[in-house]
Parts: structure tokens; sequence; C-alpha cells
């Protein structure tokens, strides 16, 4: 992990949202670069180090094409300059990778759109899709108290027409509960019962769900190692996702936690995450990164049967009491909160570019839960270790749960179902 040194915060203000007519604007959450193996994803200014646009991307780090940075000022033409590109250097073993390509603005461009092109394009900005530059104007300050929102929740992509309602339901109630304001998602598909659930999140204003069509650029695959599995990109384009929601987030939340959809932050020591995360960063002032220790939670272990939440579509979070222990030597897997102003790249397990410290925070102060198929079919009970984490909420969950989805009306269809 590569540590930057620098001590510079910032403030996003008012933007100037004027858009020039002489251009044409990306409609879609990922574009093609023509004449080339990337894929723009968006835009940003980053006034840390180089101080350069910055465009999350994908690339092929077996297949360089030269690429040029095209901007749209204010009030002037656009400008043409070579674009760096840096491919991140997790990828296991799969030939699309994320990466960012950084864009050096002339003095005096204010840019306010940009693209990246090869020449084959002949550089025409009337024939080019333009991003828009986000994160443009913000003030500098030492040290920012308020954003919008205190904690974020980035969760990795959602794919393979995923259903799962009750699990889905129980984790935004429950990051709710923990003080949680705003969960981002990346939607590649899911099922029509879990759709409903989306758009009931997205209208109440907790849930932001961003289009991930990568299906239609690559073949994804749906897991870790390339020898496995087929597919140009790991895990739906995981990377990807994980970085353009740091800096989708930058000026927006104070903390981003970075997890997956079936993966959940429950404090142990706290009722809720502002104590915990103020209680880490006063002991570890310097740190950018608060790594969380992944737990699973065996589905074969047997379930508690708390609630009539089971009949609901999906897993039943409370059911899971059981976890695998961890030996001294064992693997620890990571989940991360980190302060996004001081992180500059980030892999699945780790942040592999920042500017400050990272911080192992210990699994009886909090921990990720996750509920998974035990890797051997011969656990047992007493080989497991009881852990009730989750149940000190369950009072509220519980009520909370049952009433979001019988005003969603699963309850009447699954009768219907089971009727049928």
């Amino acid at each position: 992990m590569e540590r930057i040194t620098g001590k510079k915060s910032f403030l996003l203000v008012n933007q100037d949202e004027h858009v020039p007519n002489i251009i044409h604007r990306t409609n879609g959450t990922i574009t093609a670069v023509k004449g080339s193996t990337a894929l723009m994803v968006s835009a940003y200014k980053d006034y840390r180090g180089q101080r350069a646009i910055r465009i999350i991307a994908v690339v092929n780090r077996h297949q360089t094409t030269p690429l040029y940075c095209v901007f749209c000022c204010t009030g002037e033409a656009s400008q043409v300059t070579p674009a760096t590109v840096l491919a991140h250097s997790v990828h296991y073993g799969y030939p699309y990778v994320a990466a960012d390509i950084l864009c050096f603005e002339h003095p005096g461009c204010n840019v306010t759109h940009v693209t990246v092109a090869t020449p084959i394009e002949n550089l025409d900005p009337l024939n080019l899709p333009f991003l828009s530059v986000q994160n443009r104007e913000v003030e500098e300050v030492e040290e920012v108290e308020e954003f919008p929102f205190y904690l974020t929740v980035c969760m990795s992509s959602m794919f393979g027409d995923y259903n799962n309602v009750l699990q889905f339901v129980q984790t935004m109630e429950f990051y709710k509960l923990l003080g949680v304001p705003r969960v981002v998602l990346y939607l590649t598909s899911c099922g029509p019962d879990l759709e409903k659930v989306l758009q009931y999140y997205t209208e109440e204003g907790t849930l932001e769900v961003i289009d991930w069509p990568i299906d239609h650029f690559l073949k994804p695959a749906t897991g870790w190692e390339l020898e496995e599995l087929e597919g140009d990109i790991h895990l739906n384009g995981q990377l990807t996702i994980m970085n353009e929601c740091i800096y989708r987030n930058m000026y927006r939340s104070r903390y981003v936690l970075l997890a997956d959809v079936e993966q959940l932050l429950v404090p142990v020591a706290h009722n809720s995450l502002r104590p915990l995360m103020e209680g880490l960063q006063g002991q570890h002032p310097d740190a950018a990164v608060f790594l969380m220790e992944t737990h699973l939670f065996p589905a074969t272990a047997g379930k508690a049967g708390l609630s009539a939440q089971s009949r609901a579509l999906g897993v039943n979070l409370l059911d899971y009491v059981y976890r695998e222990p961890l030996e001294e030597d064992d693997f620890r897997s990571h989940k991360m909160v980190v302060n996004p102003r001081k992180v500059l790249q980030t892999a699945i397990f780790e942040v592999t570019q920042s500017y400050g410290d990272t911080v192992r925070v210990p699994f009886d102060l909090c921990k990720i839960m996750q509920v998974t198929e035990a890797p051997r079919e011969n656990w047992t009970k007493d080989q497991l270790v009881l852990d009730r984490s989750l149940w000190k909420f369950r009072d509220y969950l519980v009520p909370t749960v049952d009433e979001i989805l019988q005003k969603l009306g699963f309850y009447k269809h699954l009768f219907e179902h089971l009727v049928l």
C-alpha cells in the first residue's frame, strides 16, 4: 500500500452549471472511447497532488492506445493535451482493469466538460461524447467538519437478477438505525421484487441507484479467479465501482463505507456509527482508512427462526448467529471505512494509494457480517462461535422490516403464491 504525504482537504461549494451548446454530453454511466479498448465512467477535478481532471475508467492492460484529453473550457474553444493512463495494479489476472485517466488542463481553461479520444477521431469536439467534470468548485480548508452526509455506504454492484428482498430491506433499515442517511448502489440487474424495493428506498431518499451496464461492453466475471471463470473483468467491474463511489462522494460525505451487497457493518460496542468513527478517528488522527474484519456466518449452521419475516423472499440475517472461528494464522478479509478526501486508489481489501494511515479495527469493536455457504461441509455448531451481535438491534428491526414488507405487498404476494 502506498502512503502519500499531504494535509489538505476541500469543501464542495456551488458549481457553475453552464453547459456549452457545442458539445454532446454522454447520457450513459459507461462510455466507450472509439478507436480504443478504454471505457470512460465519470470525471472529477482532483485538487490534490498533481491537480488534474481524473477520469474513472476501465482499460485493457494488454492493449495500449495513445489517448488524448479534449477539454471544453468556459468561454473558450476546446483544448487538447496527451492523457496519462494509470492502470490499477490489482486486476486478479483479468485483461480489463480499473484505471485513472489523468488530464492536465491548460492554465485559465476553467474546464467544465472533458472527454478522451484517439487520433482516429481527428479530435473533433463535435463528434465526441463529453463527461461533465464533477467536484469543480471547491473551497480549500484545513479541516472539514460538516458535510451533507456523515457516512455513506457504497455497495458493490448488484447483478444476476439478485432478488434477496428480505436481507436487502434488513440491511437498509439497519443502516438507517445506525445513522446512515445515504446508500449508493450500482445496479446491473435485479429481480422484479427487489426492483420494487429499490424504487421504494429511492423515493424515500435514502438510496441512490447508479446504472451500471458493464455487461453491454464487456463479459464480466461473476467471481474471482480468471483460471476458474471466463470473463473480461473481475467481479462485474467491482474495482472500478469502488473507486468511482469514493470520488462521487468525496465532498458529500465525511466517511465512506465500501462493502458488498450481502455484507453488513455491525458495531459491537456502540449503537450507532458516529460515536464509533469519532472514537477511532480521535485515537488515530492521521488515519485515512479503517479496516473492518469480515466474519462469515455459514448458512449451513442452522437458523434461529426469530420472526415471521422468514415468509418473505430472501435471507433473514437475524437467523444466523454462528460465525466461523479465525485462527491466529488465518487470512483475514476486510472491508473499509475511508476518508474519501485522503484516498487516491483503492482495491477491494485495502486502499492502495492514500494520504493517510491505515488502522485495523479490533473485531470486538465492530465487524463485517457476511452470511455465506460454508466453505467446508462439515461445520457443526460446536466448531463455530455463537455471535448474537445483531440481536441487540432486533427489537427495532423486526417490526420495522415487517411493516415495510407489508407496505410493499410481499406477504400477500407470497401467500397467494403458496396457495397456488
